[in-house]
C-alpha cells in the first residue's frame, strides 16, 4: 500500500464520523484509529447576585438543574465493551442495570445506569480505549 493513499484515507477518515478503519491487503493489515477527544466536564457560571456564602455550593445540584440528561462516564482508564444484549440508542435501561462494562489489566468492571430511562447517545464503541471521565453515554430520565 502506498503513502499517498495511506494519508488520503487519515484525511477521509479525520473528516468523517467513523473512528476506526482497518485494510487488508495481500497479508498486511493496517488499523488507522481516530484519538477521542477529551471531554470536559460542563462549566457552571453563578451570578454574584444570586448565590452568597451562606448558601452551600452544590455543582452537581445545579448542572441537574441545567439539564435532565443523565451523563455516563468512564471511571477508569481501560477497554469499554458492551454487555449483551446491547444497550443502544432509544433502550429502556433501569437503575442500576449495567450497561456496559470496562477491561483494565484482565479486571471487569461494571458500568451501571445511575437512573432509569431512555439511552440518549451510546458514545463509545465496542473495545474502544476510553481514559477516566470519557463520555460512554447519556440518558434521558423516563
Amino acid at each position: 500500500m502506498e503513502i499517498a493513499e495511506l494519508e488520503r484515507l487519515v484525511a477521509l477518515l479525520q473528516n468523517s464520523h467513523i473512528s476506526e478503519l482497518t485494510l487488508r491487503e495481500n497479508g498486511a493489515r493496517v488499523t488507522i484509529r481516530k484519538t477521542p477527544e477529551a471531554v470536559l466536564p460542563p462549566i457552571v457560571t453563578y451570578p454574584v447576585s444570586e448565590w452568597t456564602e451562606d448558601e452551600e455550593y452544590s455543582p452537581d445540584f445545579v448542572s441537574e438543574e441545567l439539564s435532565d440528561i443523565a451523563e455516563i462516564t468512564a471511571p477508569l482508564v481501560g477497554f469499554f465493551r458492551h454487555v449483551k444484549p446491547v444497550v443502544g440508542l432509544g433502550a429502556m435501561v433501569k437503575q442500576g442495570q449495567t450497561i456496559g462494562i470496562i477491561e483494565a489489566m484482565k479486571l471487569i468492571t461494571e458500568i451501571p445506569s445511575p437512573i432509569s430511562g431512555v439511552v440518549d447517545d451510546v458514545c463509545v464503541e465496542d473495545a474502544m480505549p476510553v481514559e477516566y471521565g470519557h463520555l460512554l453515554f447519556t440518558i434521558k430520565p423516563a
